[in-house]
């Protein structure tokens, strides 16, 4: 397995997981094979006003490269996981992720509702810990 997590536009899948390296976090959303499924908003007196929404892909990644989280790892292969931009438990079929994508509407709260937490709550469920 290689050490990035860096992919083409063209090897997405519906209800990716992807990412994109920020200067000091990273940002996450669900692919739904046409538009990104994200947490996206603003901040405003010290509060983020921010919602799921869909943006086009370019929109997502702000100019940034396109990164994937990596599901179903081995422990041999999540050594160099930084940031927990890796799983070794195994994602849920697309289409449950994506009916979980569409219902989710909670208040962003970085510590308990990041987008990063949106997008693993999409793809593994309560087994996410959200």
């Amino acid at each position: 397995m290689p050490l990035t997590h860096t992919i083409s536009k063209s090897e997405l899948k519906r209800g990716d997981h992807i990412y994109v390296s920020r200067t000091l976090h990273s940002h996450h959303g669900i692919w739904d094979g046409r538009e990104v499924i994200h947490f996206r908003g603003r901040q405003c007196n010290n509060e983020f006003n921010a919602r799921i929404r869909r943006d086009a892909l370019h929109v997502f990644l702000d100019g940034a490269k396109l990164k994937i989280f990596r599901y179903g790892m081995s422990k041999r292969d999540t050594w160099y996981k930084i940031n927990y931009l890796s799983s070794t438990q195994e994602s849920d079929p697309p289409d449950t992720v994506m009916a979980r994508a569409e219902l989710r509407d909670k208040d962003y709260n970085l510590i308990f509702n990041s987008c990063q937490h949106f997008a693993l709550w999409c793809k593994m469920g309560e087994r996410a810990g959200n």
